[in-house]
This record gives structure tokens, sequence and C-alpha cells, in this order.
């Protein structure tokens, strides 16, 4: 059971910060930037964190109720120390991860790393209905910051992921946030309707329970140069029956067996928000190899 429990953590931490109650994420000033909208030069950087399981035994399981169960779920974010080597698949831009922090700066794209928009932005298909681009002949470049130098770990995102579970409510709630950026030629105005899809793209599908979201209606505004495109998902669900059942066993028992909670039985539903800005308060986080395909649309290597 332990293999699964591992695999079960690393699909949310492939996403980003995982919280349960209390679990708080740091705020790291270093990486608060002001929204890109059509500048002529990109630059990233911040304190870059990794994510393990929390072994602090310390949670009060007399006034918390399930605290034993929590403890073992708990994530604390660790400040990544080392020094890694980052590519943009050939976009043409230079950075490092030095001394835990990370920097990264490009400036406009070239013409042979340029996507045609359904290509570059082909993602938001899964999204939303009704997608329109406007010009159609515009093209773009998505950056993907991946780590060259060590297998355990391929790649590098902006966001936040916290998993609230509420034993007096009896709730499950979802909060994920991403910053992506992406160089567009000229203005841009993207379009679109509502859509209700099943997990789409973000690896929730990882977390063993299918999430259910309808995005809200799209009227985006990107200008030349480069854009930070964020996108904010909410999403609740009742804790069923059979779940909190569990929970007596596992109470007092600081590494609680977890081969019978059955997550797939959870139902959360939501909604996906999207606009072109940055909150400036999410964190640069690691993303473990084994996750990394299943969150990140992957552009083809550029030449």
């Amino acid at each position: 059971m332990k293999q699964k429990a591992k695999t079960f953590f690393y699909g949310i931490l492939a996403v980003f910060t995982f919280s349960l109650i209390l679990a708080a994420c740091p705020t790291d000033t270093s990486s608060k930037i002001p929204s890109v909208n059509g500048t002529s030069k990109l630059s990233l950087s911040g304190q870059v964190y990794n994510y393990e399981q929390n072994t602090d035994q310390d949670t009060d399981q007399d006034t918390d109720p399930g605290a034993g169960l929590l403890t073992s779920l708990l994530i604390g974010p660790q400040e990544f120390k080392g020094d890694l080597d980052i590519s943009d698949g050939g976009l043409g831009g230079n950075g490092k991860i030095e001394k835990g922090k990370l920097s990264y700066t490009i400036v406009a794209v070239g013409p042979q790393s340029l996507l045609p928009i359904d290509e570059g932005l082909a993602y938001l298909k899964n999204y939303y209905s009704s997608l329109n681009f406007s010009p159609r002949d515009a093209n773009a470049a998505p950056v993907t910051l991946q780590i060259t130098d060590d297998e355990e770990y391929s790649g590098l995102m902006k966001g936040l992921l916290n998993i609230d579970m509420d034993f007096t409510k009896m709730t499950i709630k979802i909060t994920m946030k991403v910053v992506n950026y992406v160089y567009v030629d000229k203005d841009l105005t993207i379009t679109a309707g509502k859509k209700t899809f099943i997990n789409s793209d973000f690896g929730l599908e990882d977390l063993g329970f299918p999430i259910t979201l309808t995005s809200e209606k799209i009227n985006l505004h990107l200008k030349k140069g480069w854009n930070s495109l964020y996108e904010e998902i909410t999403a609740q669900s009742n804790i069923p029956p059979d779940l909190l059942a569990l929970l007596p066993s596992l109470v007092n028992s600081p590494n609680p067996d977890l081969s019978g909670l059955n997550l797939s039985k959870l139902r959360p539903t939501g909604t996906l928000k999207m606009s072109v800005s940055d909150p400036g308060n999410l964190n640069w986080t690691l993303i473990p190899s084994q996750s990394f395909d299943d969150i990140v649309p992957q552009p083809p290597e550029f030449p």
C-alpha cells in the first residue's frame, strides 16, 4: 500500500501545494511580478519549492476528528536549495536555478519558433465551446520550463493547489491556481463559451476522483508580445458516508492504512475561470518526473 500512497501524493504534488485544513503555503514575495500583457521581454524569477510528506505528528487529535488521517496527508513546502539547469525546449530564452532561485529571461520569439494559434493554444479547446481566435493568422509560443540535469524533476510551474477536507461540514474543497506565459506575434482576442468537462489537462485525475468543471465564458485581449494567462479552478464535494465510516480506525494512527479509501466516490463539481493576469502570490514549484506529462500541454520541440 505504500506504493499506492506515494503515487497519490506525487499526483497531487505534480500540480503544486497540497494542503488539508491548515497546511499553509508560504508567500514568496520574490516571485511577485506585475501581470504580463504585451511586454517585449519576459523575466521570471523567485524562490523554488519542492514538497515532501509532512512527518510532524503534533496534530491535536483530541480537538480535530480525523487528525491521524490528516497528519499522514499533510504536505509541507520546502525551499529548494540546489542548482538545476532549465530549458524552454529551444524557444530562445536563457535561465537557471541557482541556490534555489529561478532566473529566466527571453525576448521576442523568432518566426521559426512560433506555432499557428490553433496549435500554440490548442489546449483551450478542451475547456471551452465555440473557441475563436481573432485574427486567425496570429501565431503563439507558450513557455514550458523543463529540468534537464536531474531525473527526479521534469519541469517547473507557477501555481498552487489547495485541498481542504472539513470533517465538521463533511466537505472537500479544491482550489487550483496556475499562471502560464505565452508570446503572440500580434494583438489577439480570444472568445469562447461555457463548456462542462471532466478533468482536462490539469492533472486533477491524479487525485483519484473525477472532477466535473464548467468553464466561464471568456473574452481575453492579448497584446503583441508576452502575456500571462491565469487559470483558477474551484470545486467542492460532500464526503460520502462510507468514506467517513473509515475515520474511527484512522483517528489514532500516525501512519494510517489508506487501502480502504475509495476516493473515486467523491464527486466534486466546480468552475474554471481564465483571465490575462498574474495574481503575483503563486510559487515556483518543481514537478516530479512521473507526473509532468500529465499536467502540462506539451508543445513540440522547437528547431
